[in-house]
């Protein structure tokens, strides 16, 4: 991935080049004239480029000619055209560039503001260079999380037909389908048992119903054959085979 300045390329690859951060590409919005000046000169000695606006609505405008043509907004908060909270709000909407919030206010009101609004840092006033050294890392940031999203959801494409192919036994692990498979196995093992039942029902013997006619068969076999008689299972077959059944 690389990104075009007026003074060269600079890319960014997991974060290091041989160039970058050198060419950052920084709008800075602020209607303190000094502090414009101030600013202007510790990002120039970080090697950044550097466009300097005292009113939030030019700021505005000029991000809407050239989208492409920043890499990071550095904003007050407090100006008298517009609130620099409206002027973070509609950079997140058009443009999505980072955003850094700058006031002398440190309230933890205000501060929670900013992040709330999208801001990516909320910078103290004064402003220390060391704090402007690594702005850079909210750029590198934001890339590295756009590109995730789009091979995420490129892969999520790509894999859209192997999760609807899931195997009928298959055991979901997420909450959302784990009731679902829950029920489908129980209403399963449940025509299981039932089939299970009507098999037994069917190898079971009809029972036999001991009448007083089969009782007298009985007894003349038994006479027959002799009380100590070796073969009991003959009684039984000739009595019962003509057994009446129910």
């Amino acid at each position: 991935m690389s990104t075009a300045t007026s003074g060269g390329v600079w890319k960014v690859s997991d974060g290091v080049s041989d160039q970058f951060p050198a060419g950052l590409r920084v709008l800075v919005v602020d209607d303190d004239q000094t502090c414009l000046v101030i600013l202007e000169k510790m990002l120039r000695t970080c090697l950044y480029e550097v466009t300097k606006c005292n009113r939030a609505e030019i700021a505005l405008s000029l991000l809407r000619e050239n989208k492409n043509g920043y890499d990071i907004v550095i904003s007050d908060v407090h100006m008298p055209d517009m609130d620099g909270f409206k002027l973070l709000e509609d950079i997140g909407l058009e443009m999505d560039l980072p955003v850094i919030m700058m006031s002398a206010d440190d309230g933890k009101n205000v501060v929670m503001k900013g992040v709330t609004h999208g801001a990516c840092d909320y910078l103290i006033k004064p402003i220390r260079i060391e704090a402007l050294k690594n702005i850079w890392q909210h750029v590198v940031r934001k890339r590295k999380n756009e590109w995730k999203d789009l091979e995420q959801s490129g892969s999520v494409e790509e894999g859209g037909d192997r999760q609807q192919k899931q195997p009928e036994d298959a055991d979901f692990s997420s909450s959302a389908n784990d009731g679902s498979w829950k029920s489908s196995k129980r209403r399963k093992d449940e025509e299981e048992e039932a089939e299970e039942r009507d098999d037994a029902s069917a190898l079971k013997k009809p029972r036999v119903v001991w009448s007083v006619e089969l009782h007298q068969q009985f007894v003349a076999a038994v006479n027959q054959l002799g009380i100590d008689s070796k073969y009991p299972n003959h009684i039984s077959q000739d009595c019962f085979a003509n057994a009446p059944k129910s």
